[in-house]
């Protein structure tokens, strides 16, 4: 009886062994993947000025408060309307053609390109030398389209402020003594009050 669960076992074991290798899991994983990549790269992309903006006020509030958040949000972004009202953050519509730039189309290039390159030394070989290709290429598809509509409707970044355009700073400190309270300042030329 004992050696029959051992047996058992390990034959459980070996043919999970070979689920994996032979790509089980993987097969099963793919759809959801692809299914997924698009809309979590469209609304990461739409929504992450403002949700960097919100700070923590957003990941504190409870789920049902941040899915209205994201939807003013989104539906602030694309169409400028507001479907919850009651002090919940809001944004106005954007365009910005410049936002098709982003984390989700340059990975998603990337990926693409992996595939077009790795497909091509498969052909060239006869062999499957590097793997997943068409997999890849595919999610990456998905990324990219997610990537790139989140890009259009996605604020621009305020452009930073060069040195050489920069203004001079007055500071002020505000000591006290004995007598009462005085500000002592200087600005960027060395000059003091």
């Amino acid at each position: 009886m004992d050696m029959a669960k051992r047996r058992n076992g390990r034959s459980k074991i070996k043919s999970m062994k070979e689920s994996i290798t032979k790509g089980g899991i993987g097969k099963k994983i793919f759809p959801i993947v692809k299914t997924v990549s698009a809309p979590i790269s469209f609304l990461e992309q739409i929504t992450a000025h403002d949700r960097k903006n919100l700070g923590s006020s957003f990941s504190s509030a409870g789920y049902g408060t941040q899915l209205k958040i994201m939807t003013n949000l989104v539906m602030g972004r694309m169409a400028g309307v507001t479907p919850f009202h009651g002090g919940l953050p809001t944004a106005k519509q954007t365009i910005n053609l410049s936002g098709v730039s982003n984390k989700w189309t340059t990975s998603a290039l990337a990926g693409i390109g992996y595939q077009l390159i790795g497909g091509q030394i498969n052909k060239m070989t006869g062999k499957n030398y590097i793997p997943e290709t068409a997999k890849i290429g595919s999610i990456s598809k998905s990324l990219f389209i997610g990537g790139l509509l989140g890009g259009v409707f996605s604020p621009s970044e305020p452009k930073a402020v060069s040195p050489s355009m920069s203004f001079p700073t007055n500071t002020v400190t505000s000591y006290s003594n004995t007598n009462g309270t005085f500000n002592s300042g200087s600005d960027s030329t060395g000059s003091s009050y």
